[in-house]
């Protein structure tokens, strides 16, 4: 039994962001309905492909059920409004305004089912001068001022290597709901959610408070701006690590270490303001210092018995293989949708381990594979559907 299988959600999400949030509802039982446009949303033509099809969608709609409408027609309309009336959930990643517009939005809902949440993920917000941008996530990143301090130091802003602020909007989006879920039951009462990738962003960025200091961060490379050592250290040979020693105890660890006590009583080491000052000189003494081993592989075994703070840099394929990930079982074997030949792909898992329930990641569906199931439960009979579903697309190609 999923810890939300009561929960019914009503999915009117493209992309990435918006997906990713009732995706996570799925894992966990939810009853997903996701209202595609009778050609499908751009996710599904997302790399990476298998088969002709694309795995992002296999990912970003995993669990869920596919009902095909046509919005611009009242037929469509009045099926969403059937569905609304016993759902518990709404999200929706359409322009302010949008819904409204079709007679689909919160106020129009909330008289048919005042115990829904509805939810409303965009890049801007709901209102404000950007509101009607249109906007993705690399915007996100870059209004939110993640950018400016990303980059190696005195270069130009780099963006995130992946899809941070749609990623982050979409989590950021399932715990405003599971909130609000938590809210309903116990008092019966739905409400509205405005989330935005910017404001997930700049929720992210920690620097904003050093402006409290009068600082303004720039980009720093690898390294903590505030902190040392505290980044990514290479060898002579192009070899990486990480190295945290932020406290005085771990600091004490890379004195012990790299045999060097004066770390723990010379002035200019001996405190986190310090070292944070006299940075590039401790950078280059650990480089030297790990340069000195025949490879990183004894560098670490030194490390590790000196119980200091580091990792190895993965790349993709040193993660599937890390002995931790493998330990926690977080990669995956998922199934493929029904038009794919290969039963199952290598994926993410859930986003926790929980003891008592834990969740699963199930099959996306093929562009309107549930019609019939979901329509026929609203009293709709199968040659009613397939005459309506014709209707949709003939309407939708003039």
């Amino acid at each position: 039994m999923g810890m939300l299988d009561d929960v019914k959600v009503l999915d009117f999400c493209t992309n990435a962001a918006g997906p990713v949030a009732s995706a996570e509802m799925a894992d966990y039982g939810a009853q997903v309905i996701k209202i595609e446009s009778m050609d499908g949303g751009p996710e599904r033509t997302y790399v990476p492909i298998l088969e002709g099809k694309s795995l992002t969608h296999a990912w970003v709609n995993r669990g869920k059920k596919s009902v095909t409408l046509n919005l611009k027609d009242p037929r469509g309309v009045e099926i969403v409004k059937k569905l609304a009336k016993n759902a518990d959930v709404l999200i929706e990643s359409n322009r302010p305004g949008v819904m409204d517009r079709l007679g689909l939005g919160y106020k129009d809902l909330k008289e048919i089912n005042p115990k829904l949440i509805y939810c409303s993920l965009t890049a801007f917000g709901q209102t404000g001068p950007y509101a009607q941008n249109p906007g993705f996530d690399m915007m996100g990143q870059a209004l939110s001022g993640m950018m400016s301090i990303t980059g190696e130091k005195g270069g130009k802003p780099l963006k995130h290597g992946i899809a941070l602020a749609d990623y982050f909007g979409g989590f950021n989006a399932f715990a405003a709901v599971m909130t609000a879920l938590h809210y309903q039951r116990r008092t019966g009462k739905g409400q509205y959610i405005d989330v935005s990738l910017i404001q997930g962003m700049i929720h992210l960025n920690s620097t904003i408070d050093r402006l409290n200091d009068g600082v303004l961060c720039q980009p720093n490379g690898n390294h903590h701006s505030g902190l040392c050592p505290f980044g990514c250290f290479n060898t002579d040979r192009g070899e990486s690590v990480i190295i945290c020693a932020p406290s005085a105890k771990a600091w004490e660890t890379v004195a012990a270490a790299m045999d060097r006590p004066d770390f723990l009583t010379d002035p200019e080491y001996n405190t986190i303001n310090a070292r944070v000052k006299n940075m590039d000189r401790i950078i280059g003494e650990i480089e030297a210092w790990l340069s000195s081993f025949p490879s990183l592989k004894e560098a670490c075994e030194r490390m590790t018995q000196y119980h200091m703070p580091y990792c190895m840099v993965n790349n993709d394929q040193q993660v599937v293989e890390d002995p931790q990930v493998k330990h926690m079982g977080y990669i995956v074997q998922a199934p493929t949708a029904d038009d794919i030949k290969q039963p199952t792909y290598q994926t993410r898992g859930c986003n926790a381990l929980f003891s008592e329930a834990p969740g699963e990641i199930r099959k996306a569906a093929t562009l309107g594979q549930h019609n019939h199931e979901v329509l026929e439960e609203l009293g709709y009979g199968p040659e009613e559907i397939d005459q309506m579903m014709e209707e949709f697309r003939q309407k939708l190609k003039k």
